[in-house]
């Protein structure tokens, strides 16, 4: 994909400033604002065009096909419960300004000090909507609903002010939008899986035949238009609309699964399970047609692939153990003792980060007794993109995590902040995440965090231990046994004890049925309304109420027993 560049002609400044010399009452701006229109935005920027300070970040377009506006005072928001979230400057309209059929850029980033053009927000690439609204902080002027988003294929409006949308292989920012000539590009079937009953299961946990693509280019793919064949089956062309789910990364891989769901990178067709061909011809043409690969595939027994020996090579051998997702010549690293401790995923009034932003964050704990290195480890939210943020390689200083210890690593989706900014951000409506070895493949630790709410974290509620728990008081970079687990004052519940920490021989009386367990998630016993129990030894406690809808306080509690 080719990086470029634009900005405000000189001529349309020379314009402008002509307009603020000879008019000077406010008859110069129209004051048909609801022609102004979200025309284009870029939700994750990777490696498309930089702003001012050569940072690439998040954008969004506005066009205006009428008279001179000024949005000065104007707002924009991500958030429709929050219509004022940021507000265009009065102090400045050579920014705020838009000549007929001319254009206006502000950057999403949170980052205000670097200029009055960057809103205090940011995109999420996995959808959301935004609104331009008016100064009353009432009248919507114009919105858009976006859904999950692709590095550097930006969402744009098909035609200037225009009501149909669609995706741009090349944004045109501060440019009239127009779709490029999509080229075909060199791709390769790389493995195939036709029985796959327990290798890998997909973000339904369904167990799917699929075939995986392997892109050699520099470059991502987007397979827009492609279409994929299994001669005698079926053929299915990939829809234009969703390229977060059928673009191909440089030097990397996509798995395509054959399951008739007819979706982004679900085929259209159903692999025939019950009576397979026995060596099939699958066919991938270009956009225009043009034949991109063809191979004939083989059978081979359950949980089992047939994949090339060496990605893209023309040599296909039986894998007893397949690598979907990863390089075929994948040598398995075993990770260190190293597990996912605590998750933030709405992040308000938390700690921020270096430039100041409250952005969302994991922490890693290294369990073990030595130092690791997590360089070259990876983290995901996608089961079928096993690689999808790599921890940089050569700066020991900081991926080191000495024995005992936690370190941070920030989920913004913006990796130009600093080493430890991933390329993704969090669901705050739960999902999948995992900590794979530098193998890309190994899964060291994962887990499925719910739902929660904003600046409540999701932890282990002792360091490496189980159960997994809500804290209040979130702990980055510091054990999670000085957090404070739940969601409400713990003195609200009738089942809190006090004093605590207790010693070893104390006991305590419950109020409510519940249940305890020890710092490693295992079940000690089961006490009824009225039951006292001894602490025997010393350790962190967790206390499970059994009929914590009844109780007002958290469901989930801690007793600290000290020797």
């Amino acid at each position: 994909m080719k990086q470029f560049s634009l900005s405000v002609s000189g001529k349309s400044q020379f314009l402008l400033r002509l307009c603020f010399i000879f008019i000077v009452s406010s008859s110069c701006f129209s004051e048909a604002l609801s022609q102004v229109v979200i025309n284009e935005l870029l939700a994750s920027n990777q490696n498309t065009d930089t702003d001012d300070f050569f940072e690439y970040e998040d954008w969004i377009e506005f066009y205006n096909p009428g008279g001179i506006v000024n949005l000065a005072g104007y707002y924009l928001t991500d958030d429709p419960a929050v219509p004022t979230l940021w507000q265009f400057p009065s102090t400045n309209p050579g920014i705020t300004t838009i000549l007929p059929g001319g254009f206006l850029r502000i950057w999403c980033d949170r980052d205000l000090v670097q200029g009055e053009d960057h809103a205090d927000f940011k995109l999420s690439s996995d959808g959301e909507t935004l609104q331009l609204v008016a100064p009353d902080g009432t009248t919507v002027i114009d919105e858009v609903t976006f859904g999950p988003q692709q590095a550097d294929i930006s969402f744009g409006r098909s035609c200037d002010a225009c009501p149909d949308w669609m995706f741009f292989e090349s944004p045109t920012p501060l440019s009239t939008n127009q779709a490029s000539e999509q080229s075909t590009e060199q791709l390769y079937f790389n493995e195939f899986q036709s029985l796959n009953l327990q290798t890998l299961p997909n973000a339904m946990g369904q167990f799917l035949p699929w075939v995986e693509l392997f892109n050699p280019n520099p470059y991502q793919v987007w397979l827009a238009n492609y279409t994929f064949e299994v001669e005698g089956i079926g053929s299915y062309t990939f829809p234009p609309n969703l390229p977060a789910s059928t673009t191909v990364p440089a030097g990397g891989f996509l798995l395509v699964y054959l399951d008739g769901t007819g979706s982004g990178n679900h085929t259209s067709f159903e692999w025939p399970t019950l009576s397979p061909p026995s060596q099939p011809v699958f066919r991938l043409s270009g956009p225009s047609g043009g034949l991109v690969h063809e191979w004939t595939m083989l059978d081979v027994p359950a949980d089992h692939s047939f994949g090339a020996l060496v990605d893209g090579s023309p040599t296909w051998v039986d894998f007893s153990s397949p690598t979907p997702g990863v390089t075929n010549q994948l040598i398995l690293i075993p990770g260190g003792p190293l597990k996912i401790n605590e998750v933030l995923t709405s992040n308000l009034s938390g700690i921020s980060d270096e430039m100041g932003q409250r952005e969302d964050w994991l922490e890693v704990h290294n369990a073990g007794n030595q130092a690791i290195d997590l360089a070259g480890y990876y983290f995901t939210d996608a089961f079928d993109q096993p690689m999808k943020w790599r921890v940089p390689v050569g700066i020991p200083e900081f991926t080191v995590i000495p024995a005992g210890g936690f370190k941070l690593f920030w989920a913004d989706d913006d990796a130009s902040q600093g080493w430890n900014h991933m390329t993704f951000r969090f669901n705050a409506t739960g999902e999948h995440l995992a900590l794979r070895s530098p193998d890309g493949f190994t899964v060291v630790d994962s887990l499925f965090f719910p739902a929660l709410p904003s600046d409540i974290s999701w932890g282990r509620l002792t360091d490496g231990g189980l159960p997994w728990v809500q804290f209040l008081q979130t702990t980055p970079e510091a054990s999670n046994s000085e957090g404070v687990v739940g969601l409400h004052d713990s003195e609200a519940s009738p089942g809190w004890f006090l004093p605590n920490p207790i010693l070893v021989g104390n006991s305590v009386a419950f109020h409510a049925p519940a249940r305890i367990f020890d710092s490693s998630g295992r079940w000690i016993r089961d006490l009824k309304v009225g039951e006292s129990w001894t602490a025997s030894a010393p350790g962190i406690y967790l206390v499970r109420w059994l009929e914590h809808e009844k109780i007002p306080g958290a469901s989930i509690q801690r007793i600290v027993v000290q020797g």
